[in-house]
């Protein structure tokens, strides 16, 4: 076991001007050169970076080498106002609400955890021992009671980690490629699932049937692939290694076409209608259409993007930056509202419930 606080492992790879080491993105993730910031303006009836009153933003904030805690902090999107951090374990890397935004879960890297808080008594009250290093969480269909089953890739072990969400106990782990940094799950309309998991250090995404928790063959993408989303009936897989896009057929588990952006992308989400995907990654968030795959025009962030989650309306994107702010973007406009300073090196960002 390492000491908390101490991280193993720290990805390779090109990183944008002023970026640290990717640490999570990132992922759903996480990394991007600083702008002056906009100033907030309003757009029709909906002032920038306005919520509905159940959209609470949680953010991983100290899943840093450089700045290395315990806690995930809870942000208030309407009233922009950011909660006591709660502490989880050492290096909280990763983010996923269960069904029904029940629950949240939250992994550590520090001490191979995942825990589920309580988004009401900000309490955690759930933990089981994963895999070495885990560094993404996704939530798939199943498990006792219906519960779901969460599938921890797990970094440092070239694993994913299944837990069954209504025993809270861990199943026998998944081989996959070199360095799994983000996973994702399509769900077929037969209710079958797949998880999509992308292998950073091996250039490629590993399809696990749910079912079974069976490994496919690899899927070849472009290099040091860092984010990951299921939109529109196809897997969208960032490669930070070459700046590009890459489609997968989840049916065939085939590869797909792959177009060029102009950042290295570090987060992937999409809009409820499933229509359009976006992208952040260096200093910019990007748009593009799910249909054809085509990128729109950048827009400019105030700092580093790490990662990017959506409100409940699709109507904004809240994107973490390095700097330690998170910082609204009104999705119809591209305008860029004031950043809340959170702390740390925000990473991982989840919007959901209160």
């Amino acid at each position: 076991m390492r000491p908390a606080g101490v991280r193993r492992t720290v990805r390779p790879g090109p990183r944008a001007h002023g970026a640290e080491p990717a640490v999570r993105r990132r992922w759903a993730v996480p990394l991007a050169v600083v702008t002056a910031v906009p100033a907030l303006a309003a757009c029709s009836a909906r002032p920038v970076g306005s919520a509905t009153v159940h959209d609470v933003a949680w953010v991983a904030t100290d899943a840093s080498v450089t700045l290395p805690g315990t806690d995930v902090t809870p942000v208030r999107l309407p009233a922009r106002h950011v909660g006591p951090g709660v502490p989880v374990g050492s290096l909280p890397s990763a983010l996923a609400y269960t069904a029904g935004g029940a629950g949240l879960l939250v992994v550590t890297q520090g001490d191979d955890g995942l825990h589920q808080v309580d988004p009401v008594s900000h309490r955690v009250v759930r933990s089981a021992g994963v895999g070495v290093e885990p560094d993404a969480v996704a939530v798939a269909p199943g498990g006792t009671r219906g519960k779901g089953i969460a599938l921890v890739a797990n970094l440092g072990s070239n694993t994913v980690t299944p837990v069954d969400l209504g025993t809270w106990r861990a199943g026998p782990p998944v081989p996959v490629g070199s360095e799994p940094v983000a996973v994702a799950v399509y769900t077929a309309p037969t209710g079958a699932a797949t998880a999509f998991v992308a292998d950073f250090g091996s250039n490629a995404v590993t399809p696990i049937d749910v079912a079974t928790m069976q490994a496919g063959a690899a899927i070849a993408v472009g290099p040091a692939p860092q984010a990951i989303a299921v939109a529109s009936g196809e897997v969208l897989v960032g490669n930070f290694g070459n700046r590009t896009l890459t489609a997968i057929n989840p049916v065939t588990r085939t590869r797909g076409g792959t177009i060029a952006l102009p950042i290295n992308p570090t987060g992937i989400a999409v809009a409820p209608s499933g229509a359009t995907a976006y992208v952040c990654g260096g200093a910019d968030l990007v748009s593009l259409s799910t249909i054809g795959l085509v990128p729109r025009a950048p827009i400019a962030l105030p700092d580093v993007a790490q990662g990017v989650a959506l409100t409940a309306d699709g109507a904004t994107a809240w994107v973490t930056q390095q700097a330690g702010t998170l910082v609204p973007v009104t999705l119809a406009t591209g305008t860029v509202g004031a950043p809340i300073h959170v702390g740390g090196h925000p990473s991982a960002i989840v919007i959901g419930p209160g």
